[in-house]
């Protein structure tokens, strides 16, 4: 599922709970998916940001693992002396 479908999904249930919400005759049914159609929408308006966060966060990793790997080859390659031995 892509996250425009899911942000979409959470869209569709935020108004469904609000419409419920309209219809609601008692109070604590009508609070009740008030605050559901809240969750719902602020957690559609969320997906898009938390995708970026993670795509930065792929990122991030990556290039430390590049920049990491020159290094540990570095050392690999690095003949061996008497004094890294016990």
């Amino acid at each position: 599922m892509t996250d425009e479908l899911l942000a979409a999904m959470h869209g569709v249930l935020a108004r469904y709970h609000r419409s419920l919400a309209k219809k609601a005759t008692l109070d604590i049914v009508q609070h009740y998916h008030t605050d559901l159609a809240q969750r719902f929408a602020d957690e559609a308006a969320q997906i898009p940001r938390r995708t970026t966060i993670l795509e930065r966060l792929r990122e991030r990793e990556v290039e430390t693992r590049q920049s990491m790997a020159p290094s540990t080859k570095d050392v690999r390659d690095k003949p061996a002396t008497r004094h890294d031995h016990p």
